[in-house]
This record gives structure tokens, C-alpha cells and sequence, in this order.
């Protein structure tokens, strides 16, 4: 199912749920049920078939005597054939039923590691009268969890897994850290809680399952595939609506264990502590570029500063939360919608938390622990950054010996003038470019990365100009528009939000096309348009051999072009195989797709059976570059 269409359908349930929860979730229930019949149907089908095969040959050597044993042995790889992936489409059928999720990953808590955490869990489990929490694990992150993992795939004793982030705990109040968990045990409390655990669980099975079914192959897969793909989208669209209102659900747990203020910082907080990670980290690395080896005592900066939010950059980042749209796949409200939910609206939600006076949630919920918590964290930071980390250092002394290169020339082309004030920039940002990009600029008014890093170099220096110069950089080169906004944006939201909105919406705007684009760009469109693929007569011949060498099993393959809805001027291309009727027959096809894509093609591009593409072999035997 398209995204649009997606977007579309989920609109109309969420208004379908708004106006009568009770049966909505009845209608998510039949669904399910319904999709338990289908696999029932499939499985039963095949049972049926394999007991018929098996009846059928086992008749024919009772009446066909000698005669039918014979023919047995000739026609007994031919059977096979048939039956193997007959059962094993039977048997990777009823395996995604019962596959499990895997186990959470982070550093599991005893009790008597932080007495403080397990007796306010145990504070939080009898008020809300929920399910017990049987292991707590602490992750290095700004995040919280709680995951159901039941024995048996998707039924069967099920064990509740606590993870929260110890990043996060830096950041918080005890209060707002029991809000933040309360919030996550609240999806398991109650009639709610179980039937939204066992959605979520089923959810994951049809993931699963779909990704099997686009291994299966013959025509009983194909009727297979054919009937999972009509369903997984549609219940994947109403549990999605299902997911998304119980959102609500949990913040209003969460309200009532600790308070709606309380609830209220906790979101704010929340989306802060992850801008203000992501701003500790940008600032961490700007280091490698004189130091070789990572900080070994991260965690301890970070417990540091966790809660002292910048107060000039606070506002922007929580209008940015607030104003940040879900994605089409993303369950979870807009902040603005919970907080109004919990009650905060206007002002209010505007409004920043107030500084944290005392202690965090990591010093009091788990105590001497978390020193502890930090140096095991921060070791295993250091250790798995260690190579990244060095490699950027290497890059920054190649840049470094690059400038001192390009210093030493007594004259430079245009590309080596504008690389060597990019270097400086980055390498000498005390040095005022502005003048330097401008006469650059002035000699090459076409150059759209030369405008763009003047209008950088502008902005740096908290000169407006720079605006006009990257509006330009954009006209000149549209995939200029991302960069371009990003920095327009980031030095006006703390001078000028209003204005910052629109370069942000444009920002979006392209995004989303770009994304789009993507999507289109990943997989091929039964129905979508092909066009004659231009090929100068080297690349053609180069493209031939490769299909030649490695094209076991092909008997023609042909070039087109195909044209991307998003961006018709993008270039994307497909080659269409032909199979010769051996290789049909062993169903080998996967093989020589798989052959030919681990080869090194002149242009990106996507490789098809035709048989699975009849409208592509059609456009392909019509305008096709004939490669073989």
C-alpha cells in the first residue's frame, strides 16, 4: 500500500475510532481473528495438498504395479520439485506464528543494586494494579521501554522487560522519570494493556510473515503472497489507529500515578533531554580534531550537564518539539496533541519546565549504582568509538596537511581556490571568509556550493546577508534546498522563530519529496512508466559482457529507463532478464538475480525476472537496450 493511500485510510479510521472506541476495537479483534483464519487457510490448504500428492502417488504405485515404480524413479526429482517447496512454505508459514521477539539488550538491575527504583516499580504496580515488571534493564540512551516478550511467539507466559535509559535518568526528576515509566507500563494495565500487548505482538508476526512471504516462490506462493499482501496493510492501518489512541491511554497512566504537571514536564523534558544529547554529542566531536582517542569519561560529563538546559536554546527546541509532525509509520501524537490531552494548553504548552533544584532520577531511583552504571557505559563507548573516532581524526590531519598544500601553491584553479577556503573554514573558524567567498562568488555568480558556503560563512559571522546567498544557492541547484534551510534555520530560530518557520516547512516540504522520491526509487512499479535507456556504445558493450559472464541461466536482458513521478528528471533504470526455460523450471531465477546484483553496473539500478513483470518484458522486447 502507498504511503499516500496509507496516510488517507488512517485518517478516516482515526475519525471512525473518535466517534465509537468500543466498537472499533471490536472490528480490530474480527481482524485479527480474521487473519488467524487466513493462515489457518493457507496452512490447511497445503496440508491438504501434500496428503493429496501423497495419496495420489501412493494409488498410482498400487494399481500401476511395476509399471508405476518405474515411472516413479523418472519422474522422482520432478516431485521434489513440487513437494519440497510446497513444505517448506507450509513449514515457514506456521514458524512466523510462533517467532519470538528477541530478547531486550542493557545492563540487568537486582534489587538490592537500587533498592529506591524497585520499590517505587512496586509503589507503581499496586496504585495502577498492573502486571509485575520481571527485569529491569538500564540502556545507554534517551529512551524508555517496556517489552512483553511472551515464551511461545505470540501467546505463552508472557515476562515484562523495564528499560530505561540512563542518559535519560540524568535528565529528569525522580517524579518525571516514574511519569516517563509509568507512561510505558501504563500500555500493559488493564483489559487495555493486554489486548494492546498481544496487537503489538501480532503486528510484528505479519511483519514477519511478509517478509517470508516475499520469499516464496512458484505459483502457490505467488496465490500465497498475493493473499498476505491484501490483508498485512489493512490491519496494519487499524492497529495503527488502535497504537496511536492508546498513546493517550498511557499518558493519562502516567498523569495519574504522579500528577499532570508532573506528566506535563516529564514530555517536555523528555523531547528536550534528546536535542540537548544531540547538541552534547556535535560539541564531543568537534574534539577530534586534536585529540586521537575518545574522552574516557563520558558519562560523567554528561551526568554533568544533563540538566542544565542552555536557557538561549530551551524555547527553539521545545517550538521545534511541538511543531514536529509523526511520520506516517510513527504511533505517537504530536506533543502538542498530548499535552493538550493532559490538559496543557496555549500558554502552558509553550511554557519551559522549570530547572531542576534537585537531584535527578539517577541519583535518587538508583543511588551509588549509577556510578557504577557510568563507567561501565562510558568504557564501552570509548572501546566501540575508538575506530570512527580515530578515522575522523585522520581526516581532520588529512585536511590539515591538504590546506597546507593548497597554501603553498603559487597559483590555484577555481576548485582549488574554493577548496581551500572550504578547508579554512573549517579548519580556521576565527578567520572572517566573508570577502573571500564574495570575490569568488563575483567571478563564478553560477556556482551554487561557492554561494552556499558564503552564505554559511555569512551566517557564522551573524551576518543576515547569508540568507540571500543560500536562497540563491538553492535556485541554482534544488538539492542545495536541505543544507541550505538546515543552516538558515539553525541561526534564526534563536534570533527570530517566526521567521525560522518557514525555512523549517521548506525544509519539511523537501524532505518529504526526497523521501518520496526515495520510496520510488526502491522499488519497481508494476505500472510504472518505462522509457528508451540512452547508452553511449561503450557502456552497452561493458553492460552485455557483465550480463554475459555472470548471467548463468539468462537467455536476454534489456536496459530501460524508468521515470520517477517525485522528480522526472532523476535517473533511474531497470534490466529486464529473460529466463531460458531450464532455469524457469528449477526455479533458479533468484540465483541469477542475485549473481548479477553483486556486480558493478555503471549506474544504479534494479534488476527484474520478466515473467514477474509481464508489462516490463512487454515495454522492454518494444524499447529496450538489448543487452543480451
Amino acid at each position: 500500500m502507498e504511503i499516500e493511500r496509507f496516510e488517507r485510510m488512517v485518517a478516516r479510521l482515526e475519525a471512525e475510532s473518535a466517534a465509537a472506541p468500543r466498537r472499533y476495537q471490536l472490528k480490530v479483534a474480527l481482524l485479527a481473528l480474521a487473519g488467524f483464519g487466513l493462515l489457518g487457510l493457507i496452512g490447511l490448504g497445503l496440508g491438504i495438498g501434500l496428503v493429496l500428492l501423497g495419496g495420489a502417488v501412493a494409488a498410482a504405485l498400487w494399481v500401476g504395479g511395476p509399471a508405476a515404480w518405474l515411472l516413479l524413479l523418472k519422474l522422482g526429482k520432478l516431485l521434489l520439485l513440487v513437494a519440497i517447496p510446497v513444505w517448506l512454505l507450509l513449514r515457514n508459514t506456521m514458524k512466523a506464528l510462533f517467532v519470538r521477539l528477541p530478547a531486550p539488550q542493557g545492563r540487568k538491575l537486582q534489587r538490592s543494586d537500587a533498592p529506591a527504583l524497585f520499590a517505587a516499580l512496586d509503589d507503581m504496580r499496586r496504585r495502577l494494579r498492573g502486571p509485575a515488571v520481571h527485569q529491569v534493564l538500564v540502556v545507554d540512551g534517551i529512551n524508555a521501554a517496556i517489552v512483553q516478550r511472551p515464551l511461545f511467539g505470540l501467546i505463552g507466559f508472557p515476562r515484562n522487560h523495564l528499560l530505561l535509559g540512563l542518559p535519560l535518568l540524568e535528565s529528569l526528576s525522580p517524579d518525571e522519570a516514574m511519569a516517563v515509566v509509568a507512561h510505558e507500563y501504563g500500555h500493559l494495565c488493564g483489559a487495555h494493556g493486554r489486548f494492546s500487548a498481544f496487537i503489538y505482538r501480532l503486528r510484528f508476526s505479519w511483519a514477519t510473515i511478509q517478509g517470508h512471504a516475499a520469499t516464496w516462490r512458484g505459483w502457490a506462493g505467488r496465490l500465497m503472497q498475493r493473499a498476505v499482501g491484501a490483508y498485512a496493510p489493512y490491519f496494519n492501518a487499524y492497529t495503527f489507529v488502535l497504537a496511536r489512541a492508546q498513546e493517550y491511554q498511557a499518558d493519562a497512566t502516567s498523569a495519574q500515578l504522579v500528577g499532570s504537571a508532573a506528566a506535563v514536564a516529564a514530555l517536555k523534558r523528555t523531547n528536550l533531554a534528546s536535542a540537548h544529547r544531540s547538541g552534547f554529542f556535535d560539541q564531543l566531536l568537534e574534539t577530534t580534531r586534536d585529540q586521537a582517542t575518545p574522552p574516557p569519561d563520558l558519562a560523567l560529563r554528561w551526568a554533568a550537564v544533563a540538566t542544565q538546559l542552555p536557557a538561549t536554546r530551551t524555547g527553539p527546541w521545545l517550538d521545534r518539539a511541538l511543531d514536529r509532525s509523526p511520520g506516517a509509520m510513527d504511533t505517537h501524537p504530536t506533543l502538542r496533541q498530548r499535552l493538550q490531552a493532559l490538559g496543557a494548553d496555549g500558554a502552558e504548552a509553550q511554557a519551559a519546565p522549570a530547572p531542576l533544584a534537585g537531584p535527578s532520577a539517577a541519583q535518587v531511583l538508583l543511588g551509588p549504582v549509577a556510578d557504577t552504571l557510568r563507567s561501565e557505559f562510558q568504557r564501552s563507548w570509548a572501546e566501540n568509538a575508538a575506530e570512527g573516532w580515530g578515522e575522523q581524526h585522520a581526516q581532520w590531519q588529512a585536511r590539515r596537511q591538504r590546506l597546507a598544500e593548497l597554501e603553498a601553491m603559487a597559483e590555484r584553479d577555481s576548485d582549488q581556490r574554493l577548496e581551500l577556503l572550504r578547508l579554512s573554514m573549517g579548519l580556521q573558524p576565527e578567520l572572517d571568509l566573508r570577502e573571500a567567498f564574495a570575490e569568488f562568488n563575483r567571478e563564478h555568480p553560477d556556482h551554487a556550493l561557492g554561494l552556499f558556503l558564503e552564505g554559511s560563512a555569512r551566517l557564522a559571522r551573524d551576518d543576515a546577508g547569508g540568507l540571500e546567498q543560500l536562497e540563491a544557492a538553492m535556485r541554482l541547484d534544488v538539492e542545495a534546498t536541505r543544507g541550505a534551510c538546515e543552516r538558515a534555520h539553525a541561526w534564526l530560530i534563536e534570533r527570530d522563530p517566526a521567521a525560522a518557520k518557514p525555512w523549517a516547512e521548506r525544509w519539511q516540504a523537501r524532505a518529504e519529496l526526497e523521501a518520496l522520491r526515495q520510496h520510488q526509487l526502491d522499488r519497481l512499479d508494476p505500472k510504472g512508466k518505462l522509457l528508451p535507456a540512452e547508452l553511449a556504445a561503450d557502456t552497452r558493450v561493458a553492460m552485455g559482457k557483465l550480463v554475459a559472464q555472470h548471467g548463468k541461466g539468462v537467455r536476454q536482458a534489456w536496459l530501460l529507463r524508468r521515470e520517477i513521478p517525485a522528480d522526472p528528471a532523476c535517473e533511474a533504470y531497470v534490466i529486464v532478464l529473460q529466463l531460458g526455460w531450464w532455469t524457469r523450471l528449477r526455479n533458479q531465477g533468484g540465483l541469477a538475480v542475485q549473481a548479477l546484483a553483486r556486480q558493478e553496473w555503471p549506474m544504479p539500478l534494479h534488476l527484474c525476472l520478466g515473467h514477474r513483470f509481464r508489462a516490463y518484458q512487454r515495454a522492454a522486447m518494444k524499447i529496450g537496450t538489448r543487452l543480451r
